[in-house]
């Protein structure tokens, strides 16, 4: 079979085949191409199963912190993207008004220097996939039913939309908020926190003269970010109060007038810019969710050799900016800990049967992770409630007491300070 671009083989409708597999990952997105690529590096090979007949780069950007930058280097990623994206080594929080209430410098934080960079996801994809052997992601492969093997207990069946079928001795979902993966395990679906976002990447082919760090201006029940990516691109974004479902079906210019509406009695004329500077691909609706994992869950992520990881285990408001980043940490992290199942020459562990080790493995990453997803996912939800100032009250606390005192903490960026650690090198 003829493979495509970055190796990835396009399923067609006629081809009704049966696969097995050691490894399945369910969603090519950058968690489940860098899960991928962690597995290779340590000798340990997957194929990725995902349902778009492209590369997904829904979205346009995503953040990528100094904990992200740190999952880059264990591949000879970080530079390439050093190189094309402004590190934002300053924040700036103001009112609709301009009016300044606080600003960092982010090198004063505790533990930096620190890396904020806004990449476009598209980029990142492609990259993380150039680090994947040839015929590991197969396009068109929506997973539409999932069910233990009657024949072989340890083996898990996944069937295709295209009738094809995969057995996997090891299945892990990588498939978002809306994870099959996920609803198999039993796990709730994530819920509406009450607020909507639109986000956009804008191009300014001769350049633009404001400020080249980000800023965020709250209003009452809206606030936006203007973030500079390049000397041409900026990504901005706009999150207001609601709940309205409504809007699936809106085009890009409706998208588009609507955000200007929204942030009318704003006087950012720069935002206004990025958003007439907007391309209509580049626009992106979307009801603000999470799935806050309070009590250790771990049991519930996990059945057999099937588990889940990213947004599928842990959906997270976009708050912190960690989504992504937790979907990182989650890829190397769990590669380490099959590569210690599956390829370890200790005598005791090798002597356990293998779909033991491999449960094991799922179960010990949950208990590791589930410390600080929660806490993320804690944190960014409370950061996005208190920007919210629908009451007077709420309004004069914010401004003048919880975002100046943000401004004076040393521990703003505390939570990218994570660092994953290495990958083991994997000895023939």
């Amino acid at each position: 079979m003829a493979l495509s671009e970055n190796g990835q083989i396009p399923v067609t409708t006629d081809e009704k085949m049966h696969h097995e597999e050691g490894i399945v990952i369910v969603g090519g997105g950058f968690g489940g191409l860098c899960f991928a690529a962690a597995l290779h590096k340590v000798g340990l090979e997957a194929v990725v199963l995902e349902q778009s007949d492209k590369l997904r780069s829904e979205g346009t950007t995503i953040g990528v912190f100094s904990n992200g930058m740190r999952i880059l280097e264990l591949f000879d990623l970080a530079d390439q993207f050093r190189n094309i994206y402004f590190n934002n080594s300053e924040l700036e929080y103001l009112n609709q008004y301009g009016r300044r209430l606080t600003i960092m410098d982010l090198s004063h934080c505790e533990g930096g220097p620190h890396e904020m960079r806004c990449v476009e996801r598209k980029v990142l994809l492609e990259a993380i996939a150039g680090q994947v052997p040839q015929g590991t992601i197969r396009l068109n492969s929506r997973v539409t039913n999932i069910k233990k093997s009657e024949t072989s207990p340890n083996v898990t069946n996944l069937e295709l939309e295209d009738g094809s079928t995969y057995s996997a001795k090891v299945v892990v979902g990588f498939d978002g908020v809306n994870s099959i993966v996920g609803s198999w395990l039993g796990l709730e679906k994530p819920k509406p926190i009450g607020q909507l976002e639109v986000r956009g990447m804008a191009e300014f082919h001769n350049g633009y003269n404001f400020p080249k760090f980000s800023r965020i201006f709250l209003g009452t029940t809206v606030w936006i970010n203007i973030f500079p990516m390049t000397t041409t691109k900026v990504y901005w974004f706009v999150v207001w109060k609601g709940l309205s479902e409504g809007w699936r079906n809106i085009t890009p210019e409706e998208i588009k007038q609507e955000v200007l509406q929204l942030t009318k009695d704003f006087q950012v004329p720069e935002f206004t810019l990025c958003v007439n500077n907007t391309s209509p691909e580049h626009f992106a609706k979307s009801t603000l969710r999470h799935r806050i994992n309070m009590k250790p869950t771990w049991e519930t992520q996990v059945v057999g050799n099937v588990t889940v990881c990213g947004d599928a285990s842990h959906p997270s408001t976009p708050f912190l900016g960690q989504g992504g980043a937790m979907a990182l940490e989650d890829a190397i992290i769990l590669a380490r800990k099959l590569h210690e199942a599956l390829k370890s020459k200790e005598s005791q562990i090798s002597k356990v049967p293998e779909s033991e080790r491999i449960h094991k493995a799922l179960l010990d990453f949950h208990r590791e992770r589930h410390g600080r997803t929660y806490a993320l996912s804690h944190k960014a939800y409370m950061r996005g409630v208190s920007t919210i100032a629908d009451t007077t009250i709420k309004w004069f606390m914010r401004d003048w007491f919880f975002i100046p005192r943000a401004g004076r903490s040393g521990n703003y960026m505390e939570h990218t300070l994570f660092d994953v650690g290495k990958l083991p090198i994997d000895e023939p």
